[in-house]
């Protein structure tokens, strides 16, 4: 449900920032309908910036596999979006990351999990 993603996000953020990540924007969306992709969360420590995908499942594997090459595609589409709109984080080393939510347990963050 929209609410269970919402609630899983803020904790992704929460876990992200507690490991010295700043979060530069959620939900950032290339534009609806122009085939720009988005991206949950794009965060950033030193010189690496990772686009994160969330990801609410019964358990861990279930969330991180619920990643197929389709949403690698979006959430690449909505990488090239933002840096376009933020050029000033083009030389930031780029990574896709996952993380995974499962009830009752800290976020699962899976760094560089494709490229």
């Amino acid at each position: 449900s929209w609410r269970r993603g919402h609630v899983a996000e803020s904790l992704c953020v929460l876990s992200l920032r507690l490991r010295g990540y700043r979060v530069v924007a959620r939900r950032f969306a290339g534009g609806r309908g122009t085939g720009a992709g988005e991206v949950d969360i794009v965060a950033r420590r030193g010189r690496v910036l990772a686009f994160v995908e969330v990801k609410a499942r019964p358990d861990a594997t279930t969330a991180i596999e619920a990643v197929g090459p389709r949403q690698q595609a979006r959430i690449r589409r909505g990488a090239e979006s933002f840096l376009k709109r933020h050029p000033d984080l083009l030389d930031c080393l780029i990574r896709f990351d996952v993380m995974a939510v499962a009830p009752w347990r800290w976020p699962l963050h899976l760094t560089d999990a494709w490229r």
